[in-house]
């Protein structure tokens, strides 16, 4: 059955590291049917969340005016969300973080999803990713009935193309071919 994904891309360099290898789970879930939808965050207007409240007493509105309204309306819709964020000091980039604390706005309606993470960064082990993984986890712990997907890391790629010969570029495409 064909699902409807939705991939949010966060890396500040189209066509960087982490972008190629979210582009390997986008061309594995194309390849198995399903419908594939990318957003760049970084062509977006996201504002940081204020912390008001406002949009749990406004259907899930936000007073500010920009891009978020309409990227947590293709979340909410989405099946299955993917996440391709790039590694900064650990954990997600700032880019997708201001992503992810603005989806207070959709706590109630934010459900029922598979969740991936495709990620890169320079570190050159697992042990160096902890941390996102646990916020990854955290995070989707938040909202009803949130299936962890999968986790596909680019270990120790710096330079825009050294993703090109790295193992996650397997795993990235075979996960998103298997999406469940």
């Amino acid at each position: 059955m064909s699902k409807r994904v939705l991939v949010l891309s966060g890396s500040p360099r189209k066509r960087g590291n982490t972008d190629v290898l979210g582009n390997e789970f986008i061309r594995g879930a194309a390849n198995a049917g399903h419908e594939t939808e990318r957003i760049f965050i970084g062509d977006k207007k996201v504002n940081g969340c204020l912390g008001c409240f406002a949009c749990q007493k406004n259907e899930g509105l936000c007073v500010q005016k920009d891009d978020m309204d309409d990227i947590c309306t293709k979340m909410v819709a989405a099946d299955v969300i993917v996440l391709v964020a790039s590694v900064y000091f650990y954990t997600f980039n700032a880019q997708m973080k201001a992503v992810l604390d603005r989806t207070i706005a959709i706590t109630g309606a934010f459900r029922d999803k598979t969740v991936y993470l495709v990620a890169a960064g320079q570190a050159p082990e697992e042990k160096y990713f902890t941390i996102m993984i646990e916020s990854f986890r955290k995070y989707i712990g938040c909202f009803q009935n949130m299936r962890e997907g999968g986790i596909v890391f680019g270990y120790g790629v710096s330079d825009a193309g050294d993703i090109k010969d790295n193992q996650a570029m397997g795993q990235a495409y075979e996960m998103g071919r298997n999406i469940g």
